[in-house]
């Protein structure tokens, strides 16, 4: 882009959490919605979509460049993002790039004196997480942790207090007095998506979008080996 080029485009989509989030971003916000669910998403996004483009009165094919989280999060929120930008990235011709979960809600807080651990909690003693130095900077990459790895991982880093954003603060609160909770949303926001989007020049050559994964999904496929055993005779 050079200097007499406008300024691109962006559309910004989350659907990994409790919220399902999408912004349209050039030079500044012009329009963002997002809606507080624990399920639904696919429902949703394409509704929120189309009312974002209204809202900013600008038509799908006026943009330029695409933005989604791939996670983690979860399985089924993670898929709806991906999936509805994939599809419009190529009906559309347009570039789409990935950006972490967790980097994203990140962004959304206001950093101080103490380093930040997202944490997304993930049930059964497991947490997604990942840490950022004072400065904004990741200093982890994003994994699947326990409260006690997380204490370890804090202690490791130096940190005597530690701000938490995400499900997971009020329970690592509860497990060592360093940690203490963040006041940004538990949840990912498109604006921030939109606004890290609107600062990366990186966006030739881009991979395939696909999904960050750090376990396996609850839900499994049944045993193929297993058979239905009937009781007393078989119907005819």
């Amino acid at each position: 882009m050079t200097a007499c080029d406008p300024a691109p485009l962006i559309l910004a989509c989350d659907t990994t959490q409790g919220a399902c989030s999408v912004a349209l971003y050039q030079d500044k916000v012009l329009a963002a919605q997002i809606e507080e669910m624990s399920r639904g998403h696919a429902e949703a996004l394409m509704p929120i979509l189309e009312s974002l483009l209204a809202e900013a009165a600008t038509d799908c094919q006026a943009l330029t460049r695409l933005a989604v989280t791939h996670g983690p999060g979860t399985f089924t929120g993670v898929r709806v993002g991906l999936a509805a930008m994939r599809g419009l990235a190529l009906a559309l011709d347009l570039p789409l790039k990935t950006y972490g979960t967790l980097a994203v809600m990140a962004a959304a807080h206001e950093f101080k004196d103490d380093p930040l651990l997202v944490a997304v909690d993930a049930k059964r003693d497991t947490f997604y997480a990942q840490a950022f130095d004072r400065q904004g900077a990741a200093i982890s990459d994003p994994a699947a942790l326990s409260a006690a790895q997380l204490v370890t991982l804090a202690e490791s880093l130096g940190a005597a207090r530690m701000a938490v954003c995400g499900t997971g603060a009020p329970l690592l609160a509860a497990h060592w007095s360093g940690f203490y909770a963040s006041q940004a949303a538990p949840y990912p926001h498109a604006v921030y998506l939109a606004e890290m989007a609107a600062q990366d020049d990186d966006w030739a050559d881009l991979p395939p979008a696909e999904p960050l994964y750090l376990r396996p999904p609850d839900a499994t496929l049944p045993d193929p080996e297993k058979r239905i055993k009937w009781r007393g005779a078989r119907p005819a």
